[in-house]
């Protein structure tokens, strides 16, 4: 019985942002519009509440940008986000031992735009997105993780986390896991890398 890698995408496989190629003067008011100023907008649109092309036409009548353009940038941000080939590469290596899970709070982009021009479900046997299933990874005591194990008759003990949020290597931990947090000092592929050495 094979354990889990769960791993988490914003912070940990990427640190792109959508509408970074709108140019920094769009690109801040939209952060500060929307990011900042409209948090429950956001949380609605991670848990499968809006589209993408819901959020652009917003963002187009309140901040009086053409939608065409918006849309024409945010769908080409999400395929072109930063992955490093290093860590699919090490992810690729171990599936062989893992069962690798895509763990995320995230929106429809990821499965409609980035996934596919990633492949990345060809380095993910599961991706666990909020956006389809309605929760945040945080929430019931980390029961997304427990369903997650039961649907592939894993076990959470011996299984890992690779995340950059506190609180979830904590919950993560708490249901008897071992989470990998990371920082400044210990990176996604270095912890990628130790999990190699250890089972070579």
């Amino acid at each position: 019985m094979k354990p889990i890698l769960f791993i988490d995408f914003d912070g940990v496989l990427c640190d792109d942002r959508f509408w970074r190629g709108m140019g920094t003067a769009d690109y801040d008011r939209i952060q500060e519009f929307l990011i900042l100023g409209n948090r429950p907008m956001m949380d609605r649109w991670m848990r499968g509440g809006h589209s993408s092309e819901e959020i652009n036409a917003y963002l187009s009548e309140h901040l009086d940008i053409p939608y065409e353009k918006l849309w024409e940038v945010f769908v080409n941000d999400a395929k072109t986000m930063n992955i490093s080939p290093e860590v699919l590469s090490a992810i690729g290596h171990l599936r062989s031992r893992y069962h690798t899970v895509l763990i995320t709070v995230n929106m429809d982009s990821l499965e409609r735009f980035t996934v596919p021009a990633h492949r990345l479900d060809t380095y993910f046997d599961v991706i666990v997105n909020s956006y389809n299933d309605g929760r945040f990874k945080s929430e019931e005591g980390g029961q997304q993780f427990l369903d997650t194990a039961n649907s592939l008759r894993a076990s959470i003990e011996f299984s890992y986390l690779i995340d950059d949020r506190d609180n979830n290597c904590e919950i993560f931990k708490s249901l008897g896991g071992c989470a990998l947090k990371v920082d400044s000092d210990h990176s996604t592929l270095k912890h990628l890398q130790a999990l190699l050495a250890q089972n070579s």
